[in-house]
């Protein structure tokens, strides 16, 4: 039983505390990481998206709350995670995608975990531009995606509840190296409150190595750390420098 407690709406708990607290943990450790990664001990830290805190709860273990910066759109899941975690917090606001309102150049380390796994390559686009302005000069970002281990998976079954057209939508294009997108249909059940907020813009992505490349070279971004399937056992986590 984790110490803090789980919000009752928090939809990354599936019943499992032990599940919970372990994506959490490895989530942590990725940032313990990067700190060495970058030569930094004490980090100032951006996590975009942090939802009701299962990596939060993590972070503040490890480091002060005045080195933790959290940002979400859900407003009740910010609260939260500012009024438990003693954390900064800035509410994600249109245009959803710009995070205006979150200083640029500033963070030595920024997390993405699980954000351009649900967006349109567009939208994907944008939000990574936007989310490596936060990151001072001589920073890191890790950013997760659905990749390698996720395209082995959606091979196996439809898990991402898109329907089979959009599954091998998704599947040709991933082989093709190019990004995939498909909307959830509409009676699925993971993350509603989310598409709630954001519409029909939030679904599934599947986004090969070459196509993070490429944009990380648009932006004088470089990747210099890629572990397939990392993060629970299913998404590919990405270190990129700035």
């Amino acid at each position: 039983m984790l110490s803090i407690p789980i919000h009752k709406d928090d939809d990354m708990f599936h019943g499992s505390h032990e599940h919970y607290d372990s994506v959490g943990s490895q989530m942590d450790s990725f940032i313990s990481h990067a700190a060495t990664l970058i030569s930094e001990l004490s980090p100032l830290i951006l996590e975009l998206p942090c939802g009701y805190g299962r990596v939060t709860r993590k972070l503040i273990k490890r480091y002060s709350p005045e080195q933790i910066h959290v940002a979400e759109i859900n407003a009740h899941a910010l609260k939260f995670c500012t009024d438990t975690f003693n954390v900064t917090g800035y509410q994600v606001t249109d245009p959803v995608n710009e995070f205006k309102n979150i200083p640029d150049s500033t963070f030595d380390i920024a997390i993405m975990g699980s954000l351009i796994t649900h967006l349109s390559e567009q939208n994907a686009r944008a939000v990574f531009k936007h989310f490596f302005k936060k990151v001072k000069q001589g920073g890191l970002g890790v950013i997760t995606t659905h990749g390698v281990r996720s395209r082995e998976l959606l091979g196996e079954s439809e898990i991402y509840q898109v329907g089979e057209e959009a599954r091998q939508h998704l599947l040709d294009n991933y082989d093709a190296n190019q990004f995939g997108f498909s909307a959830y249909k509409n009676n699925h059940v993971f993350e509603k409150r989310t598409v709630e907020l954001i519409g029909d813009s939030y679904g599934i992505s599947l986004i090969p190595k070459a196509w993070i490349r490429d944009v990380c070279k648009e932006s004088g971004l470089s990747v210099i750390k890629h572990m397939p399937g990392a993060w629970d056992s299913h998404q590919d986590v990405f270190f990129i420098a700035k």
